[in-house]
This record gives C-alpha cells, structure tokens and sequence, in this order.
C-alpha cells in the first residue's frame, strides 16, 4: 500500500515538476513583442519661424508639457504674454541627442523674433504604434534606470521581504491567513514580488489552492535562475499599469509615459508613490476616474515609505502635498488613425509585420500634431456649414516639400471609412489644369494667350453614342483666350483643347506624370470623367505647389532602430518633370481663379491673404465637389459629396470650398 502510494505522489510530482520547471524557462527566456512607435514630426524652433502662441502652446500641452505660474522644471513651461519659458525634455534623434534645457523664445504676430538657444528641436509626440496581437504597450527598460525611492519603495509595498526570501514568504501567507479568517473574507494577500510575478505571467483568473500552489512553486524555482536584481527588472517591464482604450499599459516606461508624459528617471517621489500605489488595482486607482481614491492611496503609499526609511521627513511633507500632477494631453488627442493609414501603406513595402511588432522600431512621420487637430476640427464641422447629409475628407501637406501634414477620411470620429484614401470619386474640374498643362508641353506655338473655341459640339463616340458637352452656366462665349478657359472652366473650350492633343496622347501624358487611369476612350476625361481618391488628386495638384519639383506626398520621414540607428529614410520618386515656365503659366491662372474666377470666394467673402492658388471641381447634379488649392506654405485638398453618391445642392465652390477656406483662416 506504501509503495503504491508513494508511486501515486512520485507519478503526479514528478510531471508537475517538469510543468513548473517549463513554465519558469519559458519566463526566462521570454522575449517581449516590442511595437513600433510613430511619432509627429518634431517641432523646430528657430529666429524667424512662423508660429502662432496658440499652436505652440497646442504642441507644448499635446507632449504633456505643464504650464506654470512660476520657473519652470523639466517638463514645464511658463507664458508670458507673448514670451515663453520652456524647460524641454530632451530626445534621442537618430542624428544626435538633444538634451533637456530651458529654451526661451518671444512671437511677434505669428513669427519668432527672439530665440534663446538660437535653435531647438522639441521632442516629437508619439501618434501610434504597431501591436502585437495582445495589444500591449511595453518599452523595457534596465532597473539601474529606475529612481532608487521607486525600486526600493515597491519592496516596502509589495514585499518587505523580498532580499531575504527565496521566492515565497511563509511568514507572510500566514499572516494574510490570519487576517481573512478574523475578517470572514478575503482582504489580504501574502504574494511576494516574485509570486505576482509568476500570476502576471501565467495570467491566472482563479483564486484557487492550486493556482496558488502552482504559483509558489513557480516562484521557487524562478529565485533559483534569476537573481534578485533580474526579477525586479521583469517585475517593472512586465507588471499591468491601466488600460488606454483597447490597447494595456504594461510596464513602468508606458506607465511614466501615460500617466505624467515623462521618461522615468524623470518622475518625482510623488509620482513614483502613484505609480506604485496604482500596481495594488489599476482600474479602482485610475487616477484619471477616481482622483480622490488614487490621491489618497498615493499618501498611504508615502506614509509607508516614511516609515520604512524610504524617503525622509522633509520629502514626505512635500510629496504628500502636491497634487496628482497627471499630464492632460491625451484629452487634446487628435485623431491619428487616418494618417496611420498611410504610414502602412509607405512601410508595407520596407518591413514585414512581424518586424513591426516585435522590434521596437521608430518611425518618424511629417504629421504636424496642431495642423492635424485643426483639420479634423474643420471635418468635424461639415455640419455646420454645409448639410448634415454629406461627408468630407481633407488632406494637408508642404505646398512645396511634398510632407504629408495632415489626413482626415471623415466628419465624424467614429468612423472606420477613410475616404480620404478609399472613395474613388470623379474629380470634374479639377482635370483641367493639367489638360492645359498638357497643350502648353505637347502643343508647338500654344500659349494661355492662344484662342480656343467656347462654341458647342457634337462628338461620335466610340460606341456610337453623341457626346454634347455642355458648360455650367448653358452658355457658349466663342472665341475666348485659354487663360480665360482655366480661369472660367468652360467645358467646350477645354474639350476643344482636349481634342487637339488628342485622347491617347492625354492619357500618355497623364501616366508619364505617375496617374495610373484606366485607358479611357471617351472625351469626357477631359472635364474630369476619372474616379480619383482625395489622396491621389493630391498628389496632382502637389505637382503646381511645388512647380514640378515634387509628385509624391510621403507621410513617413524616415526610420530608426530602438537604439536610433536609421534603417531608411524616404526620397522623392522622380516621373516627368514638366517645364517650370509651363506650370508657372498655369499657375497664374490658377491664382486668378481664387480673385475673379469659380474660387473668388478666397478672396470676396473669407478675405485670406494672397496670393492663393487653387481651383474647384463639381461633377454632375453635385455628386462631387472638391477643391485643391494652395499657398506658398500649404496644399490643401478637400472633397464633399455623399457616400452613396447621391445628388447634393453643392458645387466646388458652395461646397469644398468652404471647408478649405475655413480651414485656412483657422491656421
């Protein structure tokens, strides 16, 4: 009977063994999946820079920065008036670090006049990551990195007896024993640091005898591969700090990073006393929802380090006195995800998924943080100023560098459709400028000062069919310059164009400047009759910003290894360079539009400084109206119509444009 028993215990603890013994290896050696991390384009500050104080101030609140009334800190600033006293955080850039120091600057109607150092490079704010399928947001980090009173005031709360025990504190689960059994319930645990741990890992549900068991072993034979300094390590890496939406903070750097916008050796006593505290229950401690239960478990946690010799008196009385201090910028959260879209898009072809997810990398993007919220702000308002009935989707970038500033895919947050990049719509008008584009570059002797014809036609299609474009006020003008044509969009005169470049020769023309179209063989392509996204019909009119220089807008800047090596930077994608002197001519009259053309609302109406360039584009009964017009700083491309392509009241002007021209005023 001995022997059949004492095979009994030997069959189930010997596999139980070598389960545990599998389980604390695989802690061991477990590699974490690190995300990418995205960031904004960083903000440069220098003598002369056009910058407004609220768009400053924009950025410096979206990094997390505080604004006091006093000498600012690090990770602080102080307004005066027009003058700004910022004490800056430092970042690691792949050509160099730039260390945290005060930076003083004053604007002067929108510009910088005086700038203490003479230049200066802010930290970039991070707009998204690359996940794992767990969704868990991590940046590891070496527990010589973590402020002393964090490493040793964790022990003083979690485990006093952490240096001196060998994974598991009997004395400790006696004592929570005692105290449930006295109270009727479960109101103490006896976990050392190394059992919750072990729990984390395993991610345990039940508070069952076995699960405890099982942890206790665990935790034993984890002390006897890992020394101390190593568990506490992968104790800060590793532990759950609070939720963001659907993605887990885990980790102390996420925790810093979430709840005060600071790296870790940054925090002070009180904010390590509130991260610490939090550990015990992330959701009952939010600080964000319960300030008053997180404020009074950070000064419990204060109080025990006091006792324990943590901190002294003097710092006690200070840390316990100060407010929660946690950073607001997430409520002045943009939304990224739009311009995300992109950012895949730009990478897929560089990187494999898996890359993206577990190897840290960082990707530096054009995103310019304010002109994003002003963007999304001026999408959101379609309401306002036009019907409740139709959608919009804008894109913003450098009128002459090609950088993707901006991108919003609809009026409404919620939405998962970005039209910006997905809703192929027929763009009207906005085709002509590169028809007459296309004359002065492929057309000997034509000129914007040649005649065209402004007289109606009748056309025989290839199938068959009569074709008798029409103009938009049912009017005919006859003979009429082209420069008057563009300006005017008169359909009939730039069909007769058209024709005298012929159909193929268009289609040719528009391939060699990087438009992949359909081969179309109806001459309404030449008032617009091709389905483009607004992200596409962007890069067209990028082509007139930047009198030819650049064709394709990037979103990505470059990249970086998580040590800040670059791994790849982006560079423009030459096709067909048309004439300066030509697009020059075209530009010209894209500027007369905005004065006495379809566009002259710019000027008449929403008084924007000149000179503005752009022109509108309307497709039948209003299904589509667009503008794309630009400065010497912006491009700026907005389309409005209905997703089930539905009439609407709205023409390029009455529709699009008043979105863009809002837009402009309010950056």
């Amino acid at each position: 009977m001995c022997w059949y028993f004492l095979g009994c215990c030997i069959g189930l603890v010997v596999p139980w063994y070598f389960y545990i013994d599998h389980v604390t290896e695989s802690i061991v050696n477990e590699q974490w999946d690190i995300p990418s991390v995205v960031y904004a384009r960083p903000l440069e500050l220098y003598q002369n820079k056009n910058i407004s104080p609220q768009a400053l101030m924009f950025e410096l609140d979206a990094l997390g920065y505080i604004q006091v009334s006093g000498t600012p800190k690090l990770g602080q600033y102080q307004k005066y008036q027009n003058s700004f006293d910022i004490y800056t955080k430092g970042f690691n850039f792949a050509d160099g670090v730039t260390v945290p120091k005060r930076v003083k600057l004053t604007l002067s109607n929108g510009v910088v006049e005086a700038l203490s150092p003479a230049i200066y490079r802010l930290e970039p704010k991070v707009i998204g990551h690359f996940f794992s399928a767990g969704l868990e947001n991590r940046q590891p980090i070496r527990v010589t990195e973590i402020p002393d009173t964090m490493v040793q005031g964790l022990q003083a709360v979690e485990d006093r007896t952490f240096s001196e025990h060998h994974g598991v504190s009997w004395l400790g689960i006696l004592r929570a024993a005692i105290k449930n059994m006295m109270a009727g319930e479960v109101i103490q645990g006896g976990s050392t640091i190394t059992q919750q741990l072990v729990k984390n890992k395993l991610q345990y549900n039940q508070n069952s005898l076995l699960r405890k068991l099982h942890e206790a072993f665990a935790a034993t034979l984890l002390e006897s591969k890992l020394d101390k300094a190593a568990i506490l390590e992968m104790y800060f890496n590793e532990i759950y700090w609070g939720q963001d939406g659907k993605v887990s903070i885990h980790g102390v750097v996420e925790a810093a990073s979430y709840y005060f916008a600071k790296p870790v050796k940054r925090l002070n006593i009180a904010d390590q006393a509130l991260l610490v505290g939090i550990i015990k229950g992330p959701s009952w401690y939010n600080p964000f929802k319960q300030a008053k239960r997180a404020l009074e478990r950070r000064n419990l946690v204060l109080k025990t380090w006091l006792d324990t010799g943590v901190i002294n008196q003097a710092q006690w009385q200070s840390s316990s006195q100060q407010p929660l201090g946690l950073s607001q910028h997430r409520r002045l959260r943009a939304d990224y995800e739009d311009y995300m879209d992109v950012v895949k898009r730009q990478i897929r072809s560089q990187f494999s998924q898996s890359d993206l997810k577990q190897k840290g990398l960082k990707i530096f993007t054009f995103l310019d943080p304010y002109i994003q919220y002003k963007t999304t702000q001026t999408a959101m308002k379609t309401n306002d100023w036009l019907s409740s009935d139709v959608e919009s989707a804008i894109v913003v970038s450098g009128a002459q560098n090609a950088e993707l500033l901006a991108l919003t895919g609809s009026k409404n947050g919620q939405s998962h459709y970005n039209r910006a990049l997905l809703a192929k719509r027929q763009i009207g008008s906005l085709i002509k400028p590169l028809v007459y584009l296309a004359g002065l570059e492929q057309l000997a002797g034509f000129s914007f000062q040649s005649e065209l014809s402004d007289s109606a036609l009748s056309l025989k299609t290839n199938d068959g069919h009569v074709w008798q474009p029409k103009n938009w006020d049912q009017k005919s003008w006859g003979k009429i310059t082209a420069s008057q044509a563009l300006i005017h969009s008169r359909n009939q005169a730039t069909v007769g164009l058209g024709l005298k470049i012929g159909l193929d020769r268009f289609v040719q023309y528009l391939t060699q400047l990087g438009l992949n179209i359909n081969r179309s063989h109806h001459p309404s392509l030449f008032l617009g009759a091709i389905d483009l996204t607004p992200f596409e019909v962007h890069h067209l009119y990028g082509l007139f910003s930047s009198r030819g220089k650049n064709q394709q807008v990037y979103a990505v800047n470059y990249i970086t290894q998580s040590d800040g090596k670059l791994l790849s930077q982006s560079q423009q994608v030459r096709q067909k360079q048309p004439k300066t002197a030509n697009i020059d001519q075209v530009n010209q009259a894209l500027h007369a539009i905005t004065t006495e053309g379809t566009a002259k609302k710019i000027t008449q109406q929403f008084n924007l400084p000149q000179p503005m360039f752009g022109k509108t584009g309307t497709t039948n009964k209003g299904r589509d109206s667009w503008f794309s017009g630009f400065n010497q700083d912006l491009l700026v491309t907005v389309w409005v119509g209905r997703d089930d392509n539905q009439p609407t009241p709205y023409s390029g002007s009455s529709g699009a444009l008043i979105l863009w021209s809002h837009l402009f005023m309010n950056l």
